[in-house]
């Protein structure tokens, strides 16, 4: 076993994380992927993409759930982790791209909508938890 197989996993983030329904997206001009969890510092998402494309580290996303109507956009993000699929196709350069983002300077709207989000979608958020810091 390697000395990186034996290290324990440590927890780095400073939130809990919420796993959504299927229907919840992200977006912006060239993105259209799927939340796969948020919490109030930055949410994990997937999409498709070329293995070609090189992605900027700093982005604004948006967040749409069509079921609520809830809507959100030009949140800043910072990619923290970025990881590659195989491509879809073995002669093809279509990937699925898992992205871990950290949310930059919120505004108080931002914040605010990003609660109440959490709030209605995740059932386990109490306000306590969500205003600490």
């Amino acid at each position: 076993m390697s000395m990186e197989q034996s290290k324990p996993v440590v927890e780095r983030r400073k939130s809990q994380r919420f796993h959504l329904s299927d229907d919840i997206l992200v977006f912006n001009e060239t993105t259209f992927g799927q939340i796969i969890n948020i919490s109030k510092g930055g949410l994990a998402f997937r999409f498709l993409t070329s293995k070609d494309i090189v992605q900027d580290s700093f982005f604004e996303l948006g967040i749409l759930n069509s079921s609520s109507g809830f809507y959100l956009e030009n949140i800043p993000c910072k990619t923290i982790t970025s990881t590659d699929s195989a491509p879809i196709h073995p002669t093809g350069s279509t990937i699925i791209r898992r992205n871990g983002v950290q949310f930059g300077e919120l505004s108080i709207e931002q914040q605010q909508k990003i609660e109440e989000f959490l709030t209605e979608n995740s059932g386990k958020v109490s306000s306590q938890e969500i205003t600490s810091h």
